[in-house]
């Protein structure tokens, strides 16, 4: 109840004072001063900055301009067309005269400088090109050159001028020429060819042979046969060609094309032992000890070689011609004496033809000498026991 009473009287005295200033009573406005104040301050900063920016700004790009770099003095090219009508462009002279009326432009060096330490190349390319090529319009070339007032923050340029001339009677009776354009020279990248010297026939067939050669040793016999075939159409008596595609041929077991090959050699060229002894061996495997001895006939034993008497040898013992068989053993005894098998041979010879006292006596020495396979050893111990019998 003391609450309520409370509220009660608190309420009496507000309408009280209520009723009080109606009734005429001043009350004196209550102002923030902490309020006005925080606005006065900001306002003034604001302003301090805005009067400081105004001061330090253009000092600040006068120290920018004069921290830059002094640039030597360089030479630009500008191209400039003139902006004439056609009618007027064609009755003017070559050279613009300068004391008449002038239309004068002038370059702005502030474009020009930063691209003088970065685009200085590419701008000077495309001018160049500009001017190598036709143009229809006349072309005045002039030169800016930086003057040495950089160290002032000043720098100045040429003024490039195109002049209109002055109609009169003279140059009206004067044919008109037109200006030229400049033109720079250009520095032209010639690549000169060295003229690879001309080989001879026979230099190009050894290159051709070696690469034959270089191919039957990797096994490519087919590329070696199509280089060989090419060598022998152009040289057909080359021996060591000829060989090469006969073995090449003997190695891919084409018996029959190795024949014909060596026996087309013989048919153009008949004094070449090589290509007689290759087609020999190739007889000899096809027991054909007759076309053997046509081939390795007397005529040719002065330039005989081992090869030559062996097979000679194995024909004619083959073929039951003792005679001729002796006769090449003897060479081949001379020629290497420490090999048995040739003494058998000639002991097998003279056994044939009853010669039995030379032929005992020649067994003894294969013997002797060793080095005979089973077969051979088994068949000289045979018959010198049955010599032995007969003798």
């Amino acid at each position: 109840m003391s609450v309520i009473n409370n509220m009660l009287k608190n309420i009496e005295q507000r309408e009280a004072k209520q009723v009080s200033i109606k009734e005429g009573v001043s009350i004196k406005p209550i102002y923030d001063v902490r309020n006005i104040v925080f606005k006065a301050v900001i306002l003034l900063i604001m302003l301090s900055v805005i009067f400081l920016a105004y001061l330090y700004l253009p000092t600040a790009d006068k120290k920018e301009t004069q921290r830059e770099p002094v640039l030597p003095k360089q030479k630009m090219v500008a191209v400039i067309t003139s902006n004439l009508p056609d009618s007027q462009d064609e009755k003017s002279p070559a050279e613009p005269l300068v004391e008449q009326e002038a239309v004068k432009t002038v370059m702005p060096i502030e474009q020009v400088i930063p691209k003088v330490n970065y685009l200085a190349e590419p701008k000077l390319s495309e001018a160049t090109l500009l001017v190598s090529q036709p143009i229809v319009e006349p072309v005045v070339i002039a030169e800016v050159k930086q003057s040495s007032a950089l160290a002032n923050k000043e720098l100045t340029a040429n003024e490039v001028t195109v002049s209109k001339p002055k109609i009169t009677a003279e140059t009206k009776a004067k044919p008109v020429t037109k200006a030229k354009p400049v033109t720079k020279a250009k520095p032209q990248n010639t690549m000169i060819k060295s003229v690879a010297e001309a080989k001879s026939p026979q230099a190009l067939l050894l290159e051709q042979l070696a690469a034959a050669k270089q191919a039957i040793q990797f096994g490519l016999y087919n590329e070696a046969i199509s280089d060989l075939n090419v060598i022998l159409a152009q040289s057909p008596l080359h021996v060591e060609a000829r060989n090469l595609l006969a073995a090449t041929y003997f190695k891919q077991q084409d018996i029959n094309s190795a024949e014909q090959v060596l026996q087309a050699g013989i048919r153009q060229s008949p004094n070449v032992l090589e290509w007689r002894v290759m087609l020999s061996k190739i007889l000899i495997m096809q027991q054909q000890y007759e076309g053997v001895l046509l081939l390795l006939s007397d005529e040719f034993e002065p330039q005989a070689n081992l090869d030559f008497w062996v097979l000679q040898g194995t024909a004619a013992q083959s073929a039951s011609k003792h005679h001729k068989a002796l006769e090449s053993f003897k060479h081949l005894t001379k020629l290497q004496p420490s090999q048995a098998k040739w003494w058998l041979a000639l002991a097998t010879s003279k056994d044939a033809l009853g010669e039995y006292l030379d032929a005992k006596q020649l067994y003894k020495v294969a013997l002797d000498l060793g080095g005979l396979n089973t077969a051979m050893t088994q068949h000289a111990l045979q018959r010198l026991v049955a010599l032995k019998e007969a003798v």
